[in-house]
């Protein structure tokens, strides 16, 4: 019997709750989305739903690949999508357990030695914070074609950390331009590590966000050390014979699951919050320096593909919103928000969007479930991981009954919400009432293919 509602998690275990538990770092800690969910939550609904090797478990938010990861070191066989280019990279990166670790290691090796001649080449032979430094911006985007210099957020990489950056990524070239796409991406995802642990002047906390700048960064040592963890996590699952389960990863947008074939029992993910997060800038140094993106047109692509959850992808030529035009709840807080922005006489362009990035973002969750219905058996089991959210004008939209709406007008059944953890906000009242605390809701909604 499914329960609408189960109580919060325990005093004592709270703060485990999302936490990375240390047996949970293999292969996990190759590289890690801030806002990932932890992957003993992936272990619970495996359990909680009966998934086991005799089904396939999609994750079409595959993000980082927490589902695609734990799954695949449990003996279940998954696949998994994600429209963001960088997203997608990792998942495989993370999944794929089939290349030759030898083979790597030697190439690591000839990576690290040709760019420690290199940085001497270019000056860069030791962490130097001695006179000279002002003349390092304009050495540092030599590495960069004028598109992608606008692309770069201002501050987000200091001068010589930038420098070997571009060093390391010319040596990782020229080392891998034998090897499979596989060994390639394998040999790119420290680079990508190196620089959102380190070598950049960005935090989350969870928005990304500016920190001081620092002069220099040991970019080689970091690689170095990255590299070596992932090439031991490799050997292990490889000697455990895990590498034999399979895991799909495909670049896909998740409204129409174009390249998702059928055949799947089961669904653990998370989509992303409609809320005023941009996904595409929270790893916008990473697509870069990786050369996932390289100009305006094809950050506009990646955006397009995006479900609709933030005013920087909200296009004139959008239609999801249609989808849910008919839906009373939906439509009812999309009005509230706009008669709040109307009362505080909010008037940016952004903040006029507020009330149609929530319709477009539900309406593109109906499009996602009338999808991902053909490709799922009968009888599957869903979890979606979703959050309340008080981003727009301190507006409460409850994500997950919206979505349990949604799901039910596509044909799946409504099993329940559990509460997985709540977030203590501020929600503005009237000048009267003046400011109250709100808790705000993270739940995983349980869904049924009839």
């Amino acid at each position: 019997m499914w329960l609408m509602y189960v109580s919060a998690a325990q005093p004592e275990t709270r703060g485990r709750i999302n936490a990375l538990l240390q047996e949970d770092r293999r292969v996990h800690d190759w590289y890690r989305f801030v806002l990932s969910y932890p992957p003993h939550l992936v272990r619970q609904y495996c359990e909680k739903l009966g998934f086991d090797s005799r089904i396939r478990v999609l994750d079409p938010f595959c993000g980082t690949g927490t589902t695609l990861v734990e799954t695949k070191l449990t003996g279940i066989a998954s696949a998994g999508c994600d429209a963001h280019p960088f997203a997608a990279l990792v998942s495989r990166v993370k999944t794929n357990w089939r290349v030759d670790a030898d083979r790597l290691h030697a190439r690591a090796k000839g990576i690290l030695a040709q760019a420690e001649r290199d940085m001497t080449v270019n000056g860069l032979e030791r962490l130097s914070f001695e006179a000279g430094l002002a003349q390092d911006k304009a050495a540092a985007l030599e590495g960069l074609t004028p598109d992608e210099q606008k692309l770069l957020p201002e501050g987000f990489l200091s001068e010589r950390p930038l420098r070997r950056l571009l060093v390391l990524r010319r040596a990782i070239k020229r080392f891998s331009g034998d090897l499979s796409q596989a060994e390639r991406e394998f040999l790119f995802l420290p680079l990508a590590h190196t620089i959102a642990n380190g070598a950049g002047n960005f935090g989350f906390g969870p928005e990304i966000y500016r920190k001081k700048a620092i002069d220099d960064y040991d970019v080689l040592g970091h690689y170095a050390k990255q590299v070596w963890l992932m090439l031991s996590d490799l050997r292990h699952v490889q000697q455990e014979g895990l590498h034999n389960t399979r895991t799909d990863v495909v670049q896909d947008d998740a409204r129409n699951l174009d390249q998702i074939r059928d055949g799947f029992g089961g669904v653990i993910t998370s989509p992303p919050y409609p809320n005023e997060k941009d996904y595409t800038r929270t790893t916008r140094v990473e697509s870069l320096v990786l050369g996932l993106i390289s100009d305006k047109a094809s950050l506009r692509r990646v955006k397009d593909a995006l479900l609709r959850s933030n005013t920087r992808n909200i296009f004139v030529d959008d239609r999801d919103r249609e989808e849910v035009a008919d839906f009373e709840s939906i439509q009812s807080v999309c009005k509230e928000i706009e008669d709040r922005r109307i009362e505080l006489n909010k008037t940016s362009g952004f903040e006029r969007l507020y009330h149609k990035v929530v319709s477009h973002y539900f309406g593109g969750m109906r499009r996602h479930f009338r999808a991902l219905r053909t490709r799922l058996e009968r009888g599957a089991r869903l979890a979606y991981v979703v959050g309340d959210q008080l981003s727009f004008l301190m507006v409460h939209v409850p994500t997950a009954s919206f979505l349990a709406e949604v799901a039910e007008a596509e044909g799946f059944e409504f099993l329940g919400c559990d509460l997985w953890r709540e977030r203590v906000g501020t929600k503005i009242r009237n000048d009267v009432e003046g400011r109250r605390v709100v808790r705000v809701r993270e739940e995983v909604l349980l869904l049924k293919n009839p």
